[in-house]
């Protein structure tokens, strides 16, 4: 494991590492019906979060994935984002969900940092990632970046955003929190 990805410090939020313990808070998220509206379907079932969140370990032990937790300056848990498909040039962005509690630009920022250590710490050049169409407000943030779309199927729109266009969407981003 990477030791750079363990506590990820910037704009007021860490980014640290998923463990088993974090299961109840994630299944909030995803089983919360506003929340978890544009998401995949999971169980319910706390035992079978933490088996994922133990497979998903030994994934991110031979470095394919990196999940996230972003908590705040006392520890509380806001939100969950996800680095996979770590192979070629890009790397896969997903699993971004927030708390209704987070603070504002929470999630924003969260983001951000994902993104930074996709095409900072691990060098990759794109990051690919799919919004559900129904999801208007998410697919507005994500077109302020200028993706590239690569794809759509029935339900989602597959984008593809180059560092550059990264870069350059990120100062606008950071001047606004």
């Amino acid at each position: 494991m990477n030791r750079e990805l363990q506590n990820i410090v910037r704009y007021g939020i860490t980014l640290r590492l998923v463990e088993a313990d974090d299961a109840a808070f994630i299944l909030r998220l995803r089983n919360d019906e506003t929340l978890g509206r544009h998401l995949s379907k999971t169980s319910a079932s706390l035992e079978d979060q933490i088996n994922w969140i133990q497979k998903y370990k030994e994934r991110e032990s031979r470095g394919e994935e990196y999940y996230f937790v972003a908590v705040g300056p006392e520890n509380e848990r806001w939100g969950t984002t996800r680095l996979s498909e770590l192979n070629g040039s890009c790397f896969e962005l997903g699993s971004w969900l927030f708390a209704k509690e987070a603070p504002n630009g929470a999630a924003i920022k969260a983001d951000i940092i994902a993104k930074e250590v996709g095409f900072e710490l691990l060098n990759f050049k794109c990051c690919t990632f799919n919004v559900r169409k129904e999801n208007k407000k998410v697919l507005r943030y994500h077109l302020h970046y200028s993706p590239e779309k690569i794809a759509e199927d029935e339900l989602n729109v597959f984008f593809q955003l180059s560092e550059a266009n990264f870069l350059k969407a990120r100062e606008r981003f950071i001047k606004m929190l």
